[in-house]
């Protein structure tokens, strides 16, 4: 079995499978950072300037700037899951992915690479939209290093998240349809992206906070506007949570070689 501790970390092999995961990255920039930018863009103006000019604020802060986080969130979520499942999809589909596993390096070693490459797409899309920001005056940016931070922790789960859906899709596109559209896609728009959790009926706002996407958008939230709805402390704690279980999932699936060898 392998295992991994910091003296025997494979740093040469490690940074060398960092750079392949980011240059394919770079070979898809219009995919991984122009398209986030676009839609972000309709979003915004959409949601800001056409249903804005009918709503002036939520909870006291300016509509634009309320939905602003939300927009953010959806398509950060996306485009890191899009980075490592799509990634392990095709190493499986090539068939490369049975060479990884003789390489080395421990499989927590493997993971994190592929996770690196969706944090340095999540640090570019936040880049991009930011820009966005900027151009519709939407927010400042009172708390820059929490908005970081969320943006971390996002990027993580769900990196991690796409690997295993990247897993588990087993050269069926369909695969991730369903997990796209019948998963991200339904919590991103329950997440609290446009509305605030206290609007719904007290019955349903326990769903909200079911909800982990709910956490990141209300902490990006915060750190651009100041404004939360749920702790913050809270919010980190289940994110890093599930970001521990959806690793020990990863390391279970490498471990066990559960669809990845054929």
């Amino acid at each position: 079995m392998k295992t991994t501790n910091i003296q025997t970390f494979n740093w040469a092999g490690f940074l060398t499978l960092v750079r392949r995961e980011v240059g394919r990255t770079k070979r898809v920039i219009g995919q991984a950072i122009v398209t986030p930018l676009v839609t972000a863009s309709l979003y915004i103006f959409v949601f800001g300037y056409v249903l804005g000019s009918k709503i002036a604020t939520i909870q006291g802060v300016p509509y634009l700037s309320f939905v602003f986080p939300g927009v953010f969130t959806m398509n950060l979520v996306m485009a890191v899951f899009s980075a490592t499942s799509f990634s392990i999809f095709f190493m499986k589909f090539q068939k490369t992915i049975e060479d990884m596993l003789t390489l080395p390096l421990s499989y927590l070693e493997l993971v994190i690479s592929l996770i690196i490459s969706g944090i340095v797409r999540a640090l570019g899309i936040s880049l991009a939209l930011s820009i966005v920001a900027v151009f519709f005056g939407v927010n400042s940016l009172p708390h820059p290093f929490i908005l970081i931070g969320y943006v971390l922790l996002a990027s993580i789960l769900f990196g991690l998240f796409g690997v295993v859906a990247g897993i588990w899709a087993d050269n069926n596109f369909e695969k991730f349809g369903f997990v796209t559209n019948f998963l991200l896609t339904p919590l991103s728009f329950l997440g609290g992206a446009f509305y605030s959790a206290s609007m719904l009926p007290q019955k349903w706002q326990f769903v909200v906070h079911w909800n982990p996407i709910f956490y990141i958008v209300d902490g990006i939230r915060y750190s651009l506007t100041g404004y939360h709805e749920a702790g913050l402390l809270f919010g980190t704690g289940v994110l890093t949570a599930l970001s521990l279980v959806m690793l020990g999932i990863c390391i279970w699936i490498f471990t066990t070689g559960w669809k990845l060898r054929a």
